[in-house]
């Protein structure tokens, strides 16, 4: 087959550079960060919902106009108890997919308190560019497993199948960023969970320079999978070596991540447990008073220690501080240089420069015989360097030992008694400490399971850290020269397998002739990886500046602002917020990100938008909300009603639906729905619509 005139791999630099031209060029000062060409942006919204057989009572929501058109704004009222945390579980299911790995035990936490249903169904229909999709999930109780249906364009699909174009989104690692509550505002903040990142590398795309660097890497295996080498056989062998290798990196790789996951999720057990511990210590505040005042001993006296053992560590230095006999010997070896004489007055370079002249110091010619036995007995003598280094050597053995031998060792001898004081002190605070956490234990078995659970998570994460030093390090015993003879099943160091692949890769190019190809894929595959890098940085900048802004409106006399975007918001001097205001930055952020990608308008949905923020707050919350998207769908309990709607109204004016739903039970509630022709019943529930029942429900006694 004849070769194409222009290389995939020529293609694909063009493409790189015009790609990272085009990211440089709209980073710029403060531009926007869009494609002026990009056209019709892919628009998804929800239609509405139904929830039969579950846990929240029975009810269908349309979240459409008499036109068929999505409101702009839908506030649904949901006391506590209701289902409201249900729903939005079950709406972020079926945006995702995720109930297809549902436990059995998290598939009957869906079913009814009461009654004996069997099955359960929830339907979500969403308007994807204007085409409808329909996503179903059937629960089987009594199997515990839970079945998707799509249905799309010419028909229903068994299975979660969302549009090709929607995939990127209808997945659980992106859905809790437009299906949001407290938790994930939380998250944001985590620096060991990385959705801050993964949400704007998404909606900006920057992920398809990595895609690009993975699509140069396979183009180079296709190539030498399909050239033929001169030495078949070498060649084969090569490259199946290089096969096993890689192989080898992805099983390793694949246990890292899951030590990795398996650590966050530990050490976040042990957060929990640990604040839960500290909690309970401190509900009685003799007690508490205690317990700081011996933790505070225990702290003075690890510092005392770290700085005893430095000072200690320093002296130690010293060799004569170790012993008398050392610093004997020392002064012994100086004495012997001053007995004989040495450094001497005169160095050998003297002679050499007298081997120069036609006449010695002594006024006697020099002919060619002398001037070589001048330079034969020079040798005797030492050079200017060496001269240099023994008086430099004398003059330290003053200075360092100095006129008593001893002083040395009783002052570091001192420092150590000192040190063993510091050790003692901090064994008795420690006991202390531990004596009055004890008594506390005692008193609460709470405390005392707590303490238990939190010893076994400290350990557990102490021996997968030790488990992830072996992934992470370069194993010096692998001979990366002798490759053909290395066991590569028991390498677990990631550096080494990565250096082996890389070497073998030369070789294999080397047989097909091709190692040309093969510098300039990597020479690619690092300009792509530095322009996902670059790219990624510049729009995390422009956004964390952006989102600070926001956070100046919304709270213009707090001084929580974010410093960078690294995996996480990482705060200015804090590393969390209180539960108001690490929403309040949430909503930010979140603002700044879709504001400023015209690739995708998805929906805004959140969970108690206004439960934990300060009344101040809440009427400028309500004013950003439905700025944050064409559609906000927000579930909310009556308490938080107050400003927030108002502001809400203040922004949107026109295009808001109201909707309250809750179950039977209340005999009040149930007559004043009934009285409005919007009150539609099912078997355990009642949804009525209108801003009026919405402004007149209240259900103290569920909240």
């Amino acid at each position: 087959m004849p070769r194409p005139s222009v290389s995939p791999l020529t293609a694909l630099q063009r493409l790189t550079i015009s790609t990272t031209e085009a990211s440089t060029h709209t980073m710029a000062g403060r531009s926007e960060i869009r494609r002026k060409d990009s056209g019709v942006p892919k628009t998804v919204r929800i239609l509405g919902w139904r929830a039969t057989g579950l846990r929240c009572p029975d009810h269908a929501i349309n979240c459409c106009d008499d036109s068929g058109k999505p409101h702009r704004v839908t506030l649904i009222q949901m006391p506590n108890g209701t289902g409201k945390t249900t729903t939005l579980a079950l709406i972020r299911s079926a945006l995702s997919g995720s109930a297809e790995h549902f436990s059995p035990e998290e598939v009957l936490a869906y079913k009814k308190r009461s009654g004996s249903v069997s099955t359960g169904t929830f339907e979500l229909e969403l308007a994807y560019n204007d085409k409808r999709v329909t996503v179903t999930m059937e629960f089987d109780f009594e199997h515990g497993e839970v079945s998707y249906g799509t249905t799309f364009g010419i028909g229903r699909k068994v299975g979660f199948n969302p549009p090709i174009g929607l995939k990127q989104f209808m997945n659980r690692n992106f859905v809790d960023f437009y299906v949001f509550d407290g938790e994930l505002a939380d998250r944001l903040m985590d620096h060991k969970r990385t959705h801050a990142e993964q949400a704007i590398e998404a909606l900006f795309q920057i992920q398809l320079l990595a895609e690009m660097k993975l699509r140069v890497v396979k183009y180079w295996e296709n190539i030498t999978r399909d050239r033929t080498a001169k030495d078949r056989k070498g060649y084969s062998r090569r490259r199946n070596n290089l096969e096993k290798w890689k192989a080898r990196l992805k099983t390793v790789q694949g246990e890292k991540s899951q030590l990795d996951t398996e650590l966050h999720r530990y050490e976040a057990d042990l957060e929990f447990q640990l604040t839960k511990y500290a909690e309970g210590i401190n509900k009685e505040s003799e007690r508490t008073i205690k317990i700081q005042n011996a933790q505070e001993n225990v702290n003075e006296a690890k510092r005392n220690i770290d700085e005893a053992s430095k000072d200690a560590l320093d002296k130690m230095r010293d060799p004569h501080a170790l012993s008398d006999s050392i610093g004997n010997r020392i002064l012994a070896f100086k004495s012997g240089l001053d007995r004989v004489k040495l450094p001497e007055s005169a160095a050998r370079e003297f002679f050499e420069e007298l081997c120069q002249e036609s006449e010695c110091i002594c006024g006697r010619p020099i002919d060619d015989q002398v001037r070589v036995l001048i330079r034969k007995r020079s040798r005797r003598y030492l050079g200017s360097d060496d001269v240099s280094i023994l008086n430099e050597l004398k003059s330290t053995i003053v200075d360092a030992v100095g006129a008593s031998r001893s002083a040395s060792v009783i002052d570091l001898r001192d420092q150590l008694s000192r040190l063993s004081k510091h050790v003692r002190e901090h064994i008795d605070a420690e006991n202390t400490l531990h004596e009055l956490q004890r008594e506390a234990e005692a008193e609460d078995p709470d405390l005392k399971k707590a303490k238990q659970i939190s010893d076994r998570l400290r350990l557990k994460v102490a021996e997968i850290k030790h488990s992830l030093e072996r992934y992470d390090s370069k194993d010096d015993s692998v001979r990366l020269d002798k490759l053909e003879m290395v066991d590569v099943d028991k390498i677990l160091s990631i550096p080494t397998l990565n250096e082996g692949v890389e070497r073998l890769e030369v070789r294999v190019a080397e047989a097909l002739d091709t190692l040309t190809t093969l510098q300039k894929q990597k020479i690619l595959g690092n300009i792509l990886e530095a322009a996902h890098r670059t790219a990624n940085q510049a729009i995390a900048d422009e956004i964390r500046d952006e989102t600070n802004d926001v956070i100046t409106e919304l709270m213009p006399h707090n001084e929580i602002r974010i410093e960078s975007i690294d995996g996480c918001l990482n705060l200015v001097g804090q590393r969390r917020g209180s539960v108001g205001e690490t929403l309040s930055v949430g909503y930010a952020f979140l603002s700044t990100l879709f504001h400023r990608s015209q690739y995708h308008e998805l929906p805004f949905v959140v969970d108690s938008p206004a439960n934990p923020i300060d009344l101040a707050v809440r009427d400028t919350i309500g004013q950003l909300v439905p700025k944050l998207s064409e559609q906000f769908i927000a579930f909310m309990i009556s308490s938080e009603r107050d400003r927030f709607v108002d502001g809400i109204k203040r922004t949107t004016r026109a295009d808001i639906q109201f909707e309250t739903v809750f179950r039977k039970g209340a005999t009040a509630l149930e007559k004043l729905a009934g009285e409005f022709s919007t009150c539609v019943e099912s078997r355990d529930g009642l949804r009525v619509s209108g801003e009026t029942f919405f402004r007149k429900f209240q259900l103290e006694e569920q909240e």
